[in-house]
């Protein structure tokens, strides 16, 4: 009886595995691609021109977020600026007509030019769209961060 008994468990162990390992493999982790638009500081330049379109809610197939069009003597530029310089205390407000100078980078995304801009001047004043590496600037992070290492950390 005893000997029966081991031999149902050991059975039922194997029937319970043999079904356990075709479910795991359903669970196989697909490998994602980001295609992200590399930012090469050393390929920086800067344009001069006039805002002549704000699209705030791009089309299907271009990088989210606010993007200018700026018209300038190289021709008609379509500037990421991302959505967070319009956001926070020192918002940015473009206007349609108005004069700016961009520095950044023009990079593709999709097949299609985009110029990732880095920092925007209009008149006295100049926004910083990303850091020196590409990265978006989010407003008012690295002032919570500083205050988190202040109080020890995040709770």
């Amino acid at each position: 009886m005893r000997n029966k008994l081991g031999g149902f468990c050991l059975l039922t162990a194997l029937v319970i595995t043999s079904f356990a390992a075709p479910l795991h493999a359903a669970n196989k982790r697909v490998k994602r691609v980001v295609s992200a638009p590399r930012y090469d500081a050393a390929k920086e330049v800067t344009i001069e021109g006039t805002i002549q379109q704000l699209v705030k809610k791009p089309t299907a197939g271009t990088m989210l977020g606010t993007h200018l069009i700026v018209t300038s003597p190289k021709g008609t530029i379509d500037a990421h600026i991302g959505g967070f310089v319009e956001r926070g205390p020192h918002a940015y407000s473009p206007a349609v007509g108005q004069s700016v100078k961009l520095v950044g980078v023009m990079s593709t995304f999709k097949n299609k030019s985009v110029f990732l801009t880095r920092t925007i001047e209009t008149g006295n004043r100049t926004f910083e769209v990303r850091t020196v590496r590409g990265y978006l600037i989010v407003p008012g992070v690295k002032g919570k961060l500083a205050q988190a290492k202040l109080a020890g950390g995040a709770r």
